[in-house]
């Protein structure tokens, strides 16, 4: 039988991020994740393809290493932030209809992050065959439906022009339903790369056939779960997208990156919001002194504090909520919350600056606000000021596209 601790996305420690980022950064550098990345984008897992003409190589070659020098280059800059349970139902809930305002780089905490979530954000189901296409030496096998969890993303700021080589210019495109089209010139984006969890491949009965392994015999899940267990970080790289500076959001398609993004950019807006509708405050883990020493030997730029991001306290859900919402979550995919939020968060479109509004000069932006959500004793929630961490029940142990 299947052990059903092993199919659950099981969130790691806050202070076990600046570790994770490091082994994550390493492995970006080495051989296995250039010729995994080649792989995935022979088989036509990414969205965004670099090439650059000229060069005595294959484009898939090419695109790795550039698609792992970028990513190794986010990442060492990353500010950390690890999205509580809550914090993250409640950013999926708030995000079930597209923000109304055009994507800003305001909203991003920061300049360059890597955020864990607590619970995945989304998913996708597809057949073991098409999820290990490209895999060295396999073959498929039985027909088996397989779910892979998203539970973090990276991001930074970014241009056509962030990378030069001194062999050639590179050309970005973007790969998708409609088809391939080139990045523009001097455009401003957000770069996103979605990651799932090492050793989650399956889900299925561990002595599930799937394939033909290197030496002719069977492929069990099993095999293949250990086969990611002991190879590379706990964060593998899945999918990546450009989110274009002024850009609107529209309805996404579900299990796509681009409802992956929105979940993401409500987040965001949920940690920007101040005053009288602040929605998180957040918690600041610090790294030990021996951690920073090895992070700068690595050559990683960030102090890799910890942010910690909650529910503000006076927003928390009551823990029975939360526990009959964990009861209806598998840890595959997004989490249930229609008792902890029986009335989602909305959206409301506010004027920054109203005497200018009849003149067309003024700004507009999502401020998120709460429906009919009950508290820890079924009484309307307070709304007030205060804090920078994201989840905690009341009464526990620590009071586009």
């Amino acid at each position: 039988m299947t052990d059903p601790s092993r199919l659950r996305w099981t969130p790691p420690e806050p202070s076990q991020l600046p570790e994770w980022r490091g082994q994550m950064v390493e492995h970006l550098e080495s051989m296995p994740a250039m010729m995994a990345l080649r792989e995935a984008l022979r088989a036509g897992r990414s969205t965004v393809v670099p090439t650059v003409p000229g060069l005595d190589a294959t484009e898939s070659s090419v695109a790795a290493q550039l698609l792992a020098r970028s990513e190794a280059d986010r990442l060492s800059r990353a500010r950390l932030y690890y999205a509580t349970p809550d914090m993250t139902a409640l950013a999926l809930a708030a995000a079930q209809t597209p923000p109304t305002e055009a994507a800003t780089v305001r909203r991003l905490p920061s300049d360059a992050g890597l955020i864990v979530f607590g619970e995945p954000i989304g998913g996708y189901t597809e057949d073991a065959a098409a999820a290990l296409a490209g895999t060295l030496a396999y073959r498929p096998g039985a027909s088996a439906p397989v779910t892979t969890p998203i539970v973090a993303v990276s991001w930074s700021t970014w241009t056509p022009e962030a990378v030069n080589l001194d062999r050639g210019a590179v050309r970005w495109t973007i790969q998708s339903k409609a088809g391939h089209g080139v990045v523009p010139p001097r455009t401003e984006w957000v770069w996103l790369t979605f990651w799932s969890p090492r050793g989650l491949f399956s889900g299925l009965a561990p002595d599930t056939i799937i394939g033909t392994g290197p030496n002719g015999g069977p492929m069990t899940a099993r095999d293949i779960d250990t086969m990611r267990e002991v190879a590379g970080p706990p964060l593998q790289w899945d999918n990546e997208m450009l989110l274009r500076v002024g850009a609107t959001f529209t309805a996404p398609e579900p299990d796509t990156t681009a409802s992956w993004a929105h979940a993401l950019y409500t987040a965001w807006q949920l940690m920007g919001q101040e005053g009288a509708t602040r929605w998180a405050e957040t918690e600041v883990v610090p790294r030990a002194r021996a951690g920073a020493k090895r992070d700068a030997r690595q050559g990683i730029k960030d102090p890799a504090e910890v942010h910690i991001v909650h529910v503000h306290r006076t927003h928390r859900p009551a823990p029975r909520a939360v526990a009959e919402d964990a009861q209806g979550s598998t840890g595959r995919r997004e989490p249930q919350w229609s008792c902890r939020w029986p009335v989602r968060p909305y959206r409301r479109d506010t004027c920054l600056n109203p005497r200018a509004h009849a003149a067309g000069d003024c700004t507009h932006e999502d401020r998120i606000v709460r429906g009919h959500i009950k508290g820890p004793e079924g009484a309307p929630l307070r709304t007030g000021d205060t804090v920078h961490l994201w989840d905690t029940p009341p009464n526990s142990e620590r009071t586009m596209t």
